[in-house]
């Protein structure tokens, strides 16, 4: 039986797809679950637009990550935080800090996809890397001051 596949199954396909798949499996597994629908015309061209919309959303994310990237590139911002008088923080420097820093230059990001090579906790100035969406990596100077 032919059926387009309204979610990714593991072994058959990944959303979107027209395969092939038993009767069996498809009554008693694929249609009860969810996961596909008989292949009709309808449903053809249905899954045809939708494979088209999510090329057109991962084109134009894909340039969206390449635009933060190059905003991102050696830029330098700036954290304050409480400082022991042995010049040590009482807190590690968080992605969050890093993101809302970050933002006070113009640029939104995800705190998750901030990476340190190692916890920052002490003043000072070190490289951190920004791992964005679709591959592009930026790397930004971090600057950590006492309040």
């Amino acid at each position: 039986m032919k059926i387009v596949l309204l979610k990714d199954v593991p072994s058959y396909g990944k959303e979107g797809e027209t395969v092939e798949v038993s009767d069996g499996y498809a009554r008693n597994f694929l249609f009860p679950q969810n996961l596909a629908v008989q292949a009709t015309p309808e449903t053809l061209n249905l899954a045809k637009a939708k494979i088209e919309k999510k090329q057109r959303e991962e084109k134009k994310g894909l340039k969206e990550a390449g635009k933060l990237a190059s905003a991102l590139d050696d830029l330098e911002v700036e954290v304050l935080a409480k400082v022991s008088e042995g010049g040590k923080l009482y807190a590690a420097v968080s992605s969050k800090d890093v993101a809302t820093a970050v933002k006070k230059e113009g640029v939104k990001i995800d705190p998750e996809w901030i990476k340190f090579s190692e916890p920052i906790k002490e003043t000072g100035t070190y490289e951190v890397e920004i791992n964005l969406p679709h591959g592009f990596e930026a790397k930004i100077n971090l600057r950590v001051e006492s309040l």
